[in-house]
């Protein structure tokens, strides 16, 4: 049955990302992100609760990335600190680079690029982002069953029923959101990190401007499915 070969899919892949991280993290040399400079843009240590504003979110130059080793897979970091595309082409507030036009809003004005990490660099970078294990206990044991929707009845849910087209774009057409693109998601973040962040992202990020919805793990893995959905239309 397509269900159970999914959840077993799902299964191996935890097991094996699992012993990665365990792997990643004896070997990691935390020291790399400060000597690299990542640490003036990203925090790479837990902060206090009290310290996790509304002002500090809206103030950041890049994402957390204390929670990187629950939240990222191992292999887009590499292809991304290779070749680093942005995901959010208008910052954390578009509204600062945006301005209308009779066409709809233009981006006048991007972020400073990130970086490219030289090629020798890329493997230990990985090992010390995925050693970041803040969150690893909110992670679910396995993600959610994806059930199998037609294309279109995804689209909706995503966009009508839980309104997450306000926020996110699923395609490089039209001007940045105030979220991340998600065109990308399912290739970028794990399946656990993405199950628990669309549950109940402030237990995450106490001042995270997505809601909780309150969904149930089946809700939850139909809106995964349509970023699953996505990225195999990413590949074509």
């Amino acid at each position: 049955m397509p269900g159970r070969s999914i959840v077993f899919a799902i299964a191996i892949a935890n097991v094996v990302a699992t012993a990665g991280f365990a792997f990643a993290a004896e070997a990691a040399d935390s020291g790399v992100l400060a000597r690299l400079g990542c640490d003036t843009c990203h925090l790479t240590l837990a902060p206090d609760d009290a310290q996790r504003t509304v002002e500090r979110y809206a103030d950041r130059r890049g994402p957390d990335l204390f929670y990187a080793g629950a939240k990222y897979r191992a292999d887009w970091l590499a292809a991304w600190l290779a070749d680093p595309l942005p995901i959010r082409p208008a910052g954390i507030t578009p509204s600062d680079r945006t301005r209308r036009s009779p066409d709809g809003d233009v981006l006048e004005s991007m972020p400073t690029p990130h970086p490219r990490l030289e090629s020798q660099r890329i493997d230990e970078v990985v090992r010390a982002l995925a050693a970041l294990e803040w969150g690893r206990d909110l992670l679910p044991q396995a993600a959610p069953v994806l059930p199998s929707m037609p294309r279109m009845l995804a689209e909706l849910n995503f966009t009508k029923f839980k309104g997450c087209g306000s926020c996110h774009r699923v395609s490089s057409d039209g001007p940045p959101l105030s979220g991340p693109d998600l065109f990308g998601a399912w290739m970028r973040l794990r399946p656990e990190f993405l199950a628990s962040y669309i549950a109940k992202p402030q237990a995450w990020d106490p001042v995270a401007p997505m809601p909780d919805y309150g969904l149930t793990t089946a809700e939850v893995g139909k809106l995964m499915e349509y970023l699953r959905l996505l990225s195999e239309e990413e590949d074509r």
